[in-house]
């Protein structure tokens, strides 16, 4: 798959993802595009799934590439459907604004980088998960 192609395939995926299943506090997302990744773009999958994972309302992201599928667990006590959706969205919108920065994290600093980018993402949440569309992340987690 091209670069180009990736990017359309991955804002398809990241923006409209169809519910599998669903329990409070559980929710089941399909991402067709999953299955259509080669080994190198595999690990944005994971990078994603970490980032998603970071706040506290969310307890576990479950990623299967084979069924292009990612399971979320969630605190339903805490946290809407409506508002995990909205945050999935509002994650997806920052993964694709700053996607060149990612791609160009040199491997060995990108954990660094991830857990300043969840830590970020928290900072920039407010009550219930609610993040902005245009929240910004700082030069320092690129650092």
């Amino acid at each position: 798959m091209k670069s180009e192609a990736f990017v359309l395939e991955l804002r398809s995926w990241l923006l409209r993802p169809r519910i599998l299943h669903r329990l409070p506090g559980r929710l089941r997302l399909c991402f067709p595009a999953l299955k259509q990744l080669d080994h190198v773009q595999r690990e944005w999958a994971f990078v994603v799934r970490d980032l998603l994972g970071s706040p506290a309302e969310i307890q576990t992201v479950e990623v299967n590439l084979t069924t292009g599928s990612v399971l979320i667990r969630y605190r339903a006590d805490q946290l809407t459907e409506k508002e995990l959706l909205a945050f999935l969205g509002a994650v997806n919108h920052l993964i694709i604004r700053y996607w060149d920065r990612l791609a160009a994290t040199p491997p060995a600093k990108l954990p660094d980088v991830l857990r300043r980018l969840g830590a970020a993402i928290r900072t920039g949440t407010r009550h219930r998960l609610a993040l902005d569309h245009n929240f910004e992340i700082s030069e320092n987690v690129w650092a």
